[in-house]
């Protein structure tokens, strides 16, 4: 009970930072020319030049309320309940861990500023993701999935890692959309690592759903602040080491080895709507990496709801599919059969409205 109090005052220190440090985010973005200014795209719906340093805000909340906490905890040790603080000598062993995770997501969060700043050609962000991403995953948290092999779960991770920032960044598409998706997705992955008891997993997943909590009193729509690239790349980088970080499958716990599949179906929604998008594209023959309304968000749009009710639904989905994959630690063969057949039920339901609704007006 008293982690569980340790994980909520965190994501609570998180969300208050968050909402703070955006606003001062609001200020200070025109003046260091951090606007996202429409210019008549068609995939972008406001009017008027809007303040893009969210990422910057929430990846600040993070940091503070990590190390914060880890100051405070020292310092008042001896106030802290007998199963918190005796485990105190252990953030030595965790140490190492945090400050690279620290540092890569602090590179990336510069990475998407930049090209939020000075819009970078593709293939040159592409191939900053990929350096941040195999530093992180040469000398930080990597994927094992049993494989002997070390460069295999090298690769592994690195794609995992490029794989959800990129599915966030496509899903950066509506008012309240990424950061309400990736909040939902730290409220699971920290209710897993709870569970297994990793501590410093479900801190890092409570600061990093409290800094997109806190952003979200900002972005709700009508946004008054966007999380631009520097806050996809931070909130997906996050929710990429979370999910290698976190213990799945422990033998004599869970009945079957399905849990390693959690991150995947908590992800569902982001990572479905990022493949359905790039196959649009390409039998279009259109650039995978340019922006348009042919995301699921757009659809339920078209379909006549509002903007806000859009991004509500699909929230509801990425709820649903969250919910269903934490119940695969307990659950027999023929449970974990039943939630992948009501997976694939989303996901068909996902796949029709993607590629058979009209594609929203383009006006």
């Amino acid at each position: 009970m008293s982690w569980i109090i340790l994980y909520g005052l965190a994501w609570l220190a998180a969300t208050v930072l968050a909402v703070i440090l955006t606003g001062v985010c609001r200020v200070l973005a025109p003046r260091l020319g951090l606007l996202d200014v429409p210019l008549h795209e068609a995939h972008k719906s406001h009017r008027q030049p809007t303040p893009v340093a969210g990422g910057i805000a929430m990846c600040l909340a993070w940091l503070a309320t990590l190390f914060g906490g880890i100051a405070i905890g020292c310092l008042g040790k001896d106030l802290l309940p007998a199963e918190i603080s005796h485990i105190l000598p252990g953030i030595k062993a965790v140490w190492r861990n945090l400050l690279l995770i620290s540092a890569v997501a602090v590179g990336f969060t510069a990475l998407g500023v930049w090209d939020d700043w000075r819009s970078m050609p593709a293939w040159r962000k592409f191939l900053l993701q990929f350096l941040l991403a195999a530093v992180s995953a040469s000398w930080g948290p990597r994927l094992t999935l049993g494989l002997s092999s070390p460069v295999l779960g090298w690769v592994v991770t690195v794609f995992w890692t490029m794989t959800v920032i990129n599915a966030l960044n496509f899903f950066d598409n509506m008012d309240g959309l990424a950061g309400g998706t990736a909040a939902l997705a730290c409220l699971f992955l920290v209710l897993v690592a709870s569970i297994r008891g990793q501590h410093f997993v479900a801190m890092l997943g409570s600061a990093a759903g409290g800094s997109a909590l806190g952003f979200l009193a900002h972005n709700r729509p009508p946004a008054k602040i966007f999380m631009g690239d520097g806050g996809s790349h931070f909130l997906g980088y996050c929710l990429a080491v979370l999910a290698t970080l976190t213990t799945y499958y422990m033998p004599g716990e869970s009945p079957t080895a399905t849990p390693v599949l959690i991150p995947l179906l908590v992800l569902a929604i982001p990572l479905f709507d990022a493949a359905a998008v790039i196959v649009l594209r390409l039998r279009l023959h259109l650039p995978i990496y340019v922006g348009d309304n042919r995301h699921i968000s757009h659809r339920f749009v078209n379909l006549g709801l509002s903007r806000g009710y859009a991004v509500l639904l699909v929230c509801l989905l990425c709820f649903i599919a969250g919910a269903s994959a934490v119940t695969l630690l307990w659950l027999p063969p023929a449970g974990v059969c039943l939630v992948f057949a009501h997976t694939g039920a989303l996901l068909a339901l996902v796949s029709i409205i993607q590629f058979y609704i009209p594609e929203a007006n383009r006006k």
